[in-house]
């Protein structure tokens, strides 16, 4: 799991400190599957002597792994060794606490995931920190003993982050974590480096992943619907978070009026799902809606108060998309959440809306869908792997 052209090799010469160099070659080693001495020498402009003899001192130090003979050079003296990364030497644990459920995972050094679990946010608002960290355990007790520690963190929040203080700041349901200082909480409970965001601004950085939906896009806005509803912005390769942390928190952007019959209102107070569930019992419905899954699956079955009102919500979304699309001017959008499920239903609207622009951005649902803000979580985290390795390489 790559962040692509987001963390390009370094590229150094024999002149460089012994520090650097070592550090070059794991840089290199984490993004691929296994080189031999002469193609790291060429990743990384380092000599074929000075490869070897650096090499040796990472295998020393487990942090590298060596197949004496594994690929063949063409009958032409013995197989070239190759040399791959030690995924298992560390770890990094990603968490995603949603209005409605978190969830936690732990991946190891090269990215790969090896542990999740997922809970009910309600049981874990009251002490969240302390749940978070309890649900973490709960998966790195499950992990192999050869599992590395867990060496940093990237946590999402359904709320804006303060980028100083690491504060939890605006949550939209659960009010009473306003002020929390969840980062330092965690830091203090994990003994390590945390990252905490909104998780409209990880979703956005794990869909330019090698696992995302646009992966290595320039220009990117993510619209995540689902029981509430943000954005995360990528332009020209930066994600914008904003002077407060707030960028992308827009469930208090205006309704446009000709959506609303005139009567004015907040994009929340109109197209989230309990406001609509609310619509169609006061409109006389009589299906079993109770959220948005309920409401799209009544509109597919024929419902004629669901169906009307998912098409007033794809209206209203449409506007949307089309507001941050004048905006931003992206490449790509792309619709996560839980109403990502039902893009049909929502796609054709929005496509419609965007054929006005001289050159509208490829719409496209979310392919990692609710696992959008963990990816994103395990990315931010990922360079406390480079930071624990910078420290295990000076001691060599």
């Amino acid at each position: 799991m790559r962040a692509g052209q987001l963390t390009p090799a370094p590229r150094l010469s024999t002149s460089s400190g012994r520090r650097d160099n070592l550090l070059a070659l794991l840089h290199v080693l984490r993004q691929a599957d296994a080189l031999t001495r002469t193609e790291l020498a060429r990743l990384t402009g380092l000599a074929v002597p000075t490869v070897h003899r650096l090499l040796a001192a990472l295998l020393d130090s487990g942090l590298v792994v060596e197949d004496q003979a594994s690929r063949s050079t063409g009958g032409l003296g013995r197989p070239a060794s190759l040399y791959w990364f030690n995924p298992s030497v560390a770890s990094v644990a990603g968490i995603d606490v949603g209005n409605e459920t978190t969830r936690v995972a732990v991946a190891s050094a090269n990215g790969t995931i090896i542990g999740s679990a997922t809970l009910p946010t309600p049981q874990l608002a009251a002490n969240l920190a302390d749940g978070i960290v309890g649900l973490l355990s709960s998966v790195t007790a499950r992990l192999p003993k050869s599992a590395g520690a867990v060496v940093g963190v990237g946590a999402g929040i359904s709320a804006a982050v303060d980028p100083v203080s690491g504060r939890v700041m605006r949550a939209p349901i659960h009010h009473a974590w306003d002020g929390l200082p969840l980062r330092a909480m965690l830091e203090d409970r994990l003994s390590c480096p945390v990252i905490s965001e909104q998780d409209d601004h990880l979703s956005a950085l794990a869909e330019l992943s090698d696992r995302g939906t646009v992966p290595g896009a320039s220009s990117l806005v993510v619209v995540n619907y689902g029981r509430g509803i943000g954005a995360g912005v990528v332009v020209d390769g930066a994600l914008i978070k904003g002077a407060h942390g707030r960028a992308g928190r827009i469930a208090n952007w205006p309704m446009d009026a000709r959506h609303s019959g005139g009567a004015g209102g907040t994009i929340g107070e109109h197209l989230l799902p309990d406001a609509l569930s609310a619509t169609y019992q006061a409109c006389g419905g009589i299906g079993r809606v109770t959220d948005g899954l309920t409401l799209c699956q009544a509109a597919r079955a024929g419902d004629p108060v669901a169906r009307d009102l998912v098409e007033y919500a794809a209206l209203g979304i449409a506007d949307l998309f089309l507001r941050l699309a004048v905006t931003f001017d992206p490449q790509n959008m792309v619709m996560g959440g839980g109403f990502a499920g039902s893009f049909d239903l929502f796609g054709p609207q929005i496509k419609l809306v965007m054929a006005a622009l001289p050159d509208p951005p490829v719409v496209s649902p979310s392919v990692i869908g609710n696992e959008a803000v963990l990816i994103g979580g395990l990315l931010a985290a990922d360079p406390f792997v480079d930071q624990w390795l910078a420290e295990r390489v000076s001691a060599l």
